[in-house]
């Protein structure tokens, strides 16, 4: 996880400050309602065994956005999505945005991370 923040952190150096970055477990995501959680923003799905397994964005809310993935069944070679429902070893990253004002930059972290973290599985764009 320290690997992904320290990717972003050292190509956004200038920009971190227009981020909040939050850490919250897959296994307590969904009831975990902090509004720092539920902002918009780029999420990276990371995993002790797969490392990086997706990174995606929301314009309104990242939290909630990443946990559509796991009732879509977005699937890459062995792994389901859904299968990482409640999973303890999975934690969500959260860059998500201070301000609104900022939005732009969303769409920016969100390419720079899929390009340079070889998510397990990648967007279908």
């Amino acid at each position: 996880m320290d690997e992904v923040e320290a990717i972003a952190k050292n190509e956004f150096q200038q920009l971190m400050d227009r981020f909040r970055i939050c850490h919250v477990s897959l296994n307590t995501a969904a009831a975990d309602k902090r509004p720092e959680f539920n902002a918009p923003g780029v999420y990276v799905y990371w995993n002790a065994r797969y490392g990086v397994i997706k990174v995606g964005k929301s314009e309104s809310n990242s939290r909630k956005r990443a946990l559509e993935h796991i009732g879509d069944h977005h699937l890459g070679q062995d792994l389901d999505m859904a299968t990482l429902e409640g999973d303890v070893n999975t934690t969500l990253i959260l860059f998500n945005l201070n301000s609104l004002r900022d939005m732009h930059w969303i769409l920016s972290l969100e390419r720079f991370l899929e390009t340079n973290t070889d998510p397990y599985i990648h967007s279908a764009r």
